[in-house]
């Protein structure tokens, strides 16, 4: 494919997430997902190696347009994960196959000429294709799968706590265990960013028939001791067993460990992710410090130095366990769900 075309075809989704018109993990990674279904069913290619390069070369341009939305290069490794395992069966059935040949030919008569085959490469694509379509279906069905395992995680009468209430995920959870189980929720006001979000979360919680109560962020701790569990979500799960969520979430699990509460992160497998936290500010996203001090007041601002994280990373220490779409499985487990899932040539997609 030349390089014009393959810039051309990603050039309308590099724009919307520069602009911030697709955010979030799950609509983040399903826009991606279907972006490569498009970009490998339009692509001519004589081998999956040529193919490989050209998702790679894509892949890098679309993670590059908003690096710290994860679930994109996340989506484009699974892809390049498929491509790679479908090239290694084909080639595993082609080498059975010819075997299988050999040892017919050979047992023909001597008389009898043998014929010569030409065996014609495996059209690859159509398996390809098949298999991304499978990674929507799994990104689509994900907090399915994770509400179902609710009731097994959720006690009657428990009090539970929920720093994350921009978490979708996590919303459904709740939702989903109400039906069967009778509990309180605290969310946290997530200030500065997530006020708002906070509000409309518990108002979902309140609708579904859960005693839902906002909390200031400064009374975590003192709450702590009656909590019976914290349920966070993530927006990404690092390979070290660590995850990055909203800003916040890392204090109010340190608070949990210091009251022994377990944690629950609950995650898609779509957002696991093979890379390391080698450099933690890098996975920092910084917001507007308006929200938390205002310019109007100019004598403070031009004394102090205000800052304002968006995400936060929670180390691994701090989290119990990770309730999935394959099951539970504590953080020290988060490589073999990589090694299962992608491939270590495709790490750096650069």
């Amino acid at each position: 494919m030349p390089p014009q075309f393959r810039h051309t075809s990603a050039k309308a989704l590099v724009t919307d997430f520069k602009r911030r018109n697709i955010v979030g993990s799950h609509d983040v990674a399903l826009a991606t997902a279907n972006f490569l279904l498009r970009f490998v069913s339009a692509t001519r290619y004589s081998s999956t190696s040529e193919l490989i390069s050209e998702v790679r070369k894509v892949g890098h341009t679309l993670t590059t347009a908003q690096p710290r939305e994860f679930a994109c290069g996340n989506i484009v490794r699974r892809v390049l994960a498929i491509i790679r395992e479908v090239a290694t069966t084909t080639t595993t059935a082609e080498h059975q196959q010819d075997g299988s040949m050999f040892n017919l030919l050979s047992s023909a008569s001597s008389e009898t000429k043998p014929h010569q085959s030409e065996a014609k490469p495996k059209d690859t694509k159509g398996d390809i294709i098949e298999g991304i379509r499978e990674l929507i279906d799994e990104i689509d069905g994900n907090d399915e799968r994770i509400e179902a395992m609710s009731l097994e995680m959720i006690h009657e009468n428990e009090v539970l706590l929920t720093p994350t209430p921009e978490s979708k995920t996590v919303k459904d959870f709740l939702i989903q265990a109400a039906q069967k189980r009778r509990f309180s929720v605290l969310v946290t006001e997530s200030f500065p960013n997530g006020i708002e979000k906070a509000r409309a979360f518990a108002e979902d919680l309140t609708k579904a028939g859960i005693e839902t109560v906002i909390i200031p962020d400064s009374t975590v701790l003192a709450v702590m001791s009656r909590v019976g569990k914290v349920v966070i979500g993530a927006r990404s799960v690092l390979a070290n067993g660590g995850c990055v969520s909203s800003a916040g979430v890392s204090l109010v699990c340190e608070c949990a460990k210091e009251n022994k509460t377990p944690v629950l992160a609950v995650t898609g497998i779509y957002k696991l992710s093979p890379l390391y936290p080698f450099d933690i500010e890098s996975l920092i996203e910084v917001g507007d410090s308006g929200k938390v001090v205002s310019f109007s007041n100019s004598d403070m601002m031009s004394n102090v130095e205000v800052m304002n994280p968006i995400y936060d990373y929670v180390a691994p220490e701090h989290i119990d366990i990770y309730i999935t779409t394959v099951g539970g499985y504590s953080p020290s487990f988060t490589y073999r769900i990589v090694l299962d899932h992608y491939s270590t040539e495709d790490v750096s997609l650069a």
